[in-house]
Formats: C-alpha cells, sequence, structure tokens
C-alpha cells in the first residue's frame, strides 16, 4: 500500500492535486498543529497535470481544518427560537421525509427548493439532481456557482452553443499574448498564475496586458496594466475590438467560416473610437492603441477572467465580449490561444457537467430544450414530461420565494449563505421567515445555523470519495483517507438515503460512490462533455484524466487532445 493518498485540494477551481498521509508514520515525529493536535501531512502531488507538484499555502494546511468544530450528529428543533436536540439519523429521516410529503401534498413540488455548492464532488451533484428534477419534479435546485461562474456559463453558451472552457492549463505556457481582465490570479489562482508567470519572464517576446482598476500582484508583472474605471469593461473590449478592425486584424477567413451576425457586432464596435474608450474608462490612447496592438500582433492570444467579470453587472455581455475578441481575430481552437474563465470553486465545473445549476440538467442539457428533457426522462426511467419545462428557481429567486411564502422548504448543502449571498439582511431576515430549513454541514455552528430546524452532519474532503473536475476539464480522483467523524455522512448518500424513504428505492440502489458516477458518465455520451471513457477504477489507475474522453479512448490516458 503507497503511504500516501492521492486527492484533490478542495479549495479553489485550479484544481491541485495533493498526496496526503497519515500524521503518525514509522520512524518519523507526529505531524502536529500548533495547539499540538495531529493532523495530517499533505504535500503537492508531482504526477499531477494541472499543478504539477506545486501547491499554495492554503492547500498545504488544509489539513488543519478537518478536526475543528465538525458537526457530530442529525439535530433538530421545532422552531428557530428552540435549542438544537440531538436525534439519530431515523429520526431525522423520518422528519425530513414527511415534510417534504406534506409541502408536495399542499404547495406542489415547485415549493421544495435546495442550494448547493461547487464544494460538492460530482457524485453529490448527480444524486442531487436526480433526487430534484427527476424524483420531486422541482428544478428547483441551485448551487452558490450561482454566484460565482453562471455568468460564464451563460456566455459560453450564448456564443458556442455549449458550456466548457475551450483552453488548458498548457496553454498558459504557449501563448504569445495573455490578456487577464477581472482577475487577480497570483493571489486568487496562485498555482496556474505561476505557470504563466515563469513562462512570461523566461520569454520577454511573451506580453501581458492586466485590466484591473487596482494594481493588484497580478498587475504588477503585466508589460500593460489597463487601470480602467469599474464598469467600463465593455466599453474597453469594444475599443479594442474597433481597432482590431480598423487595422485589418480580423480573420475574415474564419469570421466567415465559423461565425454569424459579424456585421452586426461590426456595426457595434463601429460606436468605440479611441478618443472616446479612452475618455469613458480613464486610460490614455497611448494605452489602449497597444493592447489592440498586442493582441493584433500575436499568433496565440489566450484571455483569462475571473470574479471581476462573472460577478459583475452585464457578467454575461462582458464574458460575450470577451469571447468576440478572440472569434473575430480567429484567436481560438488552437494551442495557447482561446477565452479561458477561471472558475472559482473546486468542483463548479463537475456542476455543470452533472447538471447543477436550475437551468441546466445532467450532460451539459439544458431544461428548456424539449429533446433533453426527454433524453433524461428516459434514462431515468420517468413518465414522459415528468421533469417540469420551466427552470427552477434561482439562488436570489430561493431568498425572494421565501418572503412570498412560495417556498415551503429549504435544504441547504455544503454552503453557508448567511455570509455568502448577496444583501445580507434581507437574506437573513428571508431565511428566518423560512418553514422548514434543512441545513447539512461538516462544520458546527456556522452563521446559517441560527435559521435550520434541521442539522444533519457532512462528510468533509477526505472522508468521502468521489471526483472533481478543474477549471481545464481535468477530471480527479479524490479518495478518501480517513473515517468521517462519529455519525457524519457523505451529501451524496444523505440524499439517496431520503430518496428511498420516500419510495425511490429503484432509483437510488447505489453500493457506493463509483456505481454513481459510472451511471452519471453514460449520460455524457455524444455530449461536449463526453466521460464514457472514465471511471473511479480508470482513474485510479491512468491518473487524472481531462474530457472529452469517450469509452474508446479509455485505454489510453486522456488529456483532451
Amino acid at each position: 500500500m503507497s503511504e500516501f493518498t492521492k486527492t484533490l485540494c478542495p479549495y479553489c477551481g485550479v484544481g491541485c492535486g495533493l498526496e496526503v498521509s497519515p500524521p503518525a508514520q514509522l520512524n518519523k515525529a507526529t505531524n502536529r498543529d500548533n495547539e499540538g493536535n495531529p493532523i495530517w501531512r499533505v504535500r503537492g502531488d508531482k504526477t499531477h497535470p494541472s499543478s504539477q507538484g506545486m501547491v499554495c499555502v492554503k492547500g498545504a494546511t488544509i489539513a488543519e481544518s478537518l478536526d475543528k468544530n465538525r458537526l457530530h450528529y442529525p439535530m433538530v428543533r421545532d422552531s428557530l427560537d428552540q435549542e438544537f436536540r440531538r436525534v439519530s439519523w431515523d429520526e431525522a429521516f423520518d422528519v425530513i421525509v414527511k415534510r417534504i410529503q406534506t409541502v408536495r401534498l399542499t404547495q406542489g413540488p415547485e415549493a421544495i427548493c435546495m442550494y448547493g455548492s461547487g464544494q460538492f464532488q460530482t457524485e453529490d451533484y448527480y444524486i442531487a439532481q436526480k433526487f430534484m428534477k427527476g424524483c420531486l419534479g422541482s428544478n428547483n435546485f441551485d448551487a452558490n456557482s450561482r454566484l460565482c461562474m453562471s455568468s460564464a456559463v451563460a456566455g459560453y453558451i450564448q456564443s458556442f452553443g455549449a458550456d466548457g472552457p475551450p483552453c488548458c492549463y498548457e496553454d498558459l505556457e504557449l501563448t504569445d499574448c495573455a490578456f487577464l481582465i477581472g482577475t487577480n490570479a497570483a493571489e486568487c489562482h496562485p498555482i496556474a498564475f505561476n505557470r504563466l508567470a515563469k513562462y512570461h519572464k523566461k520569454n520577454r517576446k511573451v506580453k501581458m496586458i492586466v485590466v484591473d482598476p487596482r494594481r493588484t500582484p497580478t498587475a504588477e508583472t503585466a508589460d500593460l496594466h489597463l487601470a480602467i474605471r469599474p464598469g467600463t469593461d465593455i466599453d474597453l473590449l469594444n475599443g479594442i475590438a474597433h481597432l482590431l478592425m480598423r487595422w485589418n486584424y480580423v480573420d475574415t477567413m474564419f469570421v466567415d467560416d465559423c461565425t454569424s451576425n459579424f456585421p452586426a457586432y461590426a456595426e457595434v464596435i463601429r460606436h468605440y473610437p479611441p478618443e472616446v474608450v479612452a475618455r469613458e474608462c480613464g486610460i490614455s490612447i497611448e494605452d489602449l492603441e497597444t493592447a489592440a496592438r498586442y493582441w493584433g500582433e500575436s499568433q496565440r492570444v489566450l484571455s483569462l477572467w475571473s470574479m471581476g467579470i462573472n460577478q459583475s453587472s452585464e457578467g454575461t455581455a462582458k464574458v460575450r465580449t470577451i469571447i468576440n475578441l478572440h472569434l473575430m481575430t480567429g484567436q481560438i481552437g488552437k494551442p495557447g490561444a482561446g477565452p479561458f474563465s477561471l472558475t472559482g470553486q473546486p468542483n463548479a465545473m463537475g456542476g455543470r457537467e452533472a447538471g447543477g445549476l436550475a437551468h441546466l440538467l445532467p450532460g451539459y442539457r439544458l431544461i428548456k430544450n424539449p429533446q433533453h428533457r426527454a433524453e433524461i426522462e428516459e434514462f431515468w426511467r420517468l413518465q414522459p414530461g415528468q421533469i417540469s419545462p420551466h427552470p427552477g428557481l434561482t439562488a436570489w429567486d430561493m431568498i425572494t420565494g421565501l418572503e412570498n411564502n412560495a417556498v415551503g422548504l429549504l435544504w441547504i448543502a455544503a454552503t453557508n449563505p448567511a455570509v455568502s449571498m448577496p444583501d445580507l439582511e434581507r437574506t437573513k431576515k428571508a431565511l428566518w421567515r423560512s418553514p422548514f430549513t434543512i441545513y447539512q454541514d461538516a462544520y458546527y455552528p456556522t452563521e446559517t445555523t441560527a435559521y435550520a430546524h434541521v442539522l444533519l452532519p457532512a462528510a468533509q474532503w477526505g472522508e468521502k470519495t468521489g471526483v472533481m473536475t478543474n477549471s481545464e476539464r481535468m477530471v480527479t480522483l479524490c479518495q478518501a483517507f480517513r473515517q468521517p467523524p462519529r455519525q457524519a455522512k457523505p451529501d451524496w448518500e444523505i440524499f439517496a438515503e431520503v430518496g428511498r424513504r420516500l419510495g425511490f428505492t429503484k432509483e437510488f440502489a447505489f453500493a457506493n460512490s463509483a456505481e454513481v458516477y459510472a451511471e452519471f458518465v453514460q449520460l455524457t455520451k455524444n455530449r461536449p462533455c463526453d466521460m464514457t471513457g472514465i471511471s473511479h477504477a480508470q482513474l485510479q489507475v491512468q491518473g487524472p484524466t481531462q474530457w472529452p474522453h469517450q469509452e474508446e479512448d479509455a485505454g489510453t490516458r486522456g488529456r483532451g487532445d
């Protein structure tokens, strides 16, 4: 048996490989934290293709969080002004099942909501979708990814017809020009940024443009820092496009063969001359022209963005405007080039694959698409029409639904909305109005605990085996290396048990997470995110694999080539 267990860092979307070993080892001093408590040893996995053995301070110290302030047992209370009382899992499941049955009968399935997280493993996401959208008939599953990268999802879908970043980390070391906007990657995605920074330092002909109102550590490494006024991103991007068109940097063959509606776009960018854009953005015309020249003269342009774009007003429009620059210049579909959204959470990508937003279904399908619904209904052996054709409530819609009494049951898992939602005071007032809230988390207390009627102890990273997908579509098996404390359970097991107790025994007859994943990947067949050649066993033997990776490719290690 190997001394180390291979897994993935559960913090950000870079998805760094880790190797974890027990605190006590033969002929070695026991590894302890500052308080003297034994903690697991963590180091970077040199064989992981995304991180290549590198790890930041958060990843290196992740094990310190495993035993602090854990929720060990199910607890319930009848009203929010009462104290919690410890109960058995059977009692907790009975309370939940009875309340779900009551709400379905009195208000309908559309009154049941689940709010999940990019901290879920893909198996957790998938079982939640099958439970909510399939068995209960409620599309009201959304995740905190709604506050993170849903703008990128919408932008990719509207521009390309499907979600899924077309780039990978290898492009960081192949590009001629890196265009970073709305991201402080040096601090927020440090391992991915380190790959770019090292490459940039060694290759002085490579240009780096950083667009950020602040002079961040990322901006300090740039050849050109555009400190634009907040909210003028689209002005800047269209201003660059204006110059690219004026200077004949448009790839007309690519535009004619691979895009549509370019004349309408050209008419839009005609209204963004340099003098207007420079004034609006608060930058010099010279810097604007330099940015456009860097882009136009480069053979391979890679754009990277994160929350500064995705979480802003008009986030989807900004994403599409970035993509438009790539399309007009043919800077896509080749090494070192393309529009690359850096996701915030470790498995936000896996959530997108599994249908983990209110408008999605597994396998990069859309709820509004009749064929997509029919495919899922047939696979899940549901009655035709059982999946609602209407997208469910988004995260904020759930809050307003609590305000107007449209939500009768709210199930929160692996996230802490009492500190992470926008308009916190309004959010807290709405959560206080909830008739029945289930809160499923690894920790106690958290800020959201105060608004829950039922608390369910969930297994944390390292205590359950499952899959996560990082920003570059690299799928990694996160193997359990310790048992959950006391009575904590993996999220997918909790969802599945409630499903079985509601009568859906055949739908949730899974013995382990490997079986869950095996069912899920069947729904990716012939889809953009085809993972039919990936399984727990394959990942354990061959290591992290990038999709698409079809079944016939299963004999080789896939990197999305």
